[in-house]
């Protein structure tokens, strides 16, 4: 009798446990393939070699990678090729993961495409052609179907898409919706129940980027921010950004964010925001994602942590790259010095 309850214990604790086991070693592969990949793309020394290149022939032949492949002529052509070779490693990132994760992938699609779509608003707007080409299924959809529309035709377009937007608001507020969506999306991902912390992590700091980002900006210009803050962040709470937002000094906002994870990474950025301006803070808290993500891979390392941190990687990597293509085509290397984010 005590042999058979042992063998029903362990059965029940088998059928509990076995799924999570079979998932993990399903990440075993493609984890062990992200950490492999360098990110050559965010270091100093590669990016200051390229810069120095003369003109964009020379450039292409200095970039040696197997991630980032750039063809073409012009620096729009190699700009769109840097594109195709990160949503390559995208769906490559995808290909490998467990197919339980594989929504998340097509998420960070759409977010790294919502720029586009807000750049396709901005020229049916202003009443320019729209060039925008789209790779996730849902926003090439909607950029096809505005190309063919008028003003009103897509504001009901974009509504049959879930984006509540409204021609008559202003553009920083129409860009927000499309943030909240893209947001949104991400966290409504299907993803096992063990892979969802490192997620939520991971868009909550994206979220408390976003609005530093917004707030740092807004007081720096002069503008009222407080319609395009985004809700839902991992640190930063509510009331703090209200606190926030009574504040006209930026060096007295960071001092209030001490004890948060962003006020090391914005205090060492304060000697470049004087001389630079608000685009050294912003250039601050992109490398503390960049750090978080990192963090997020070790501390769930045996689940979708690496392949947030690589995804992460890859699109820095690419932001890097296609601003030393524009900056070595127009001849403005020093100016890209601000925007590049390094490790």
């Amino acid at each position: 009798m005590i042999e058979i309850v042992i063998i029903i214990a362990l059965i029940a604790l088998m059928a509990r446990f076995l799924p999570s086991l079979i998932l993990l070693s399903q990440f075993s592969y493609p984890n062990a393939k992200f950490s492999a990949i360098e990110n050559k793309f965010l270091k100093e020394k590669e990016l200051t070699k390229l810069l120095e290149c003369k003109n964009l022939e020379e450039l292409k032949n200095n970039v040696i990678s197997r991630d980032f492949i750039i063809e073409g002529e012009n620096v729009k052509e190699m700009q769109e090729s840097i594109e195709k070779s990160l949503i390559k490693l995208l769906l490559m990132a995808k290909k490998d993961s467990p197919k339980k994760v594989r929504d998340f992938y097509d998420a960070y699609m759409e977010k790294i495409d919502a720029e586009k779509l807000k750049r396709a608003i901005r020229s049916l707007l202003e009443e320019k052609e729209i060039e925008e080409k789209a790779y996730s299924q849902k926003i090439k959809n909607i950029i096809e179907k505005l190309k063919k529309a008028d003003r009103e035709q897509a504001e009901l377009i974009l509504k049959e898409y879930g984006y509540e937007i409204d021609f008559e608001k202003s553009v920083e507020e129409i860009e927000k919706e499309i943030d909240k969506k893209a947001i949104e999306r991400l966290l409504l991902a299907e993803l096992p129940k063990n892979c969802r912390k490192a997620r939520d992590k991971f868009v909550g700091i994206f979220i408390d980027i976003l609005n530093l980002k917004t707030i740092f900006r807004g007081k720096y210009y002069g503008m009222d921010i407080e319609k395009i803050l985004l809700d839902g962040g991992w640190e930063i709470s509510e009331w703090q950004i209200k606190e926030l937002l009574k504040l006209t000094s930026i060096p007295e906002i960071i001092s209030t964010l001490e004890g948060a994870s962003y006020f090391a990474s914005l205090r060492q950025a304060i000697t470049d925001f004087e001389k630079e301006g608000v685009i050294a803070l912003e250039r601050a808290l992109d490398k503390h994602l960049l750090k978080v993500a990192n963090e997020i891979a070790n501390e769930f390392t045996l689940n979708i942590g690496p392949g947030i941190r690589f995804i992460v990687e890859k699109e820095f990597e690419a932001r890097n790259l296609m601003a030393i293509v524009k900056a070595v085509g127009e001849g403005m290397q020093e100016e890209a010095k601000k925007v590049l984010v390094m490790e």
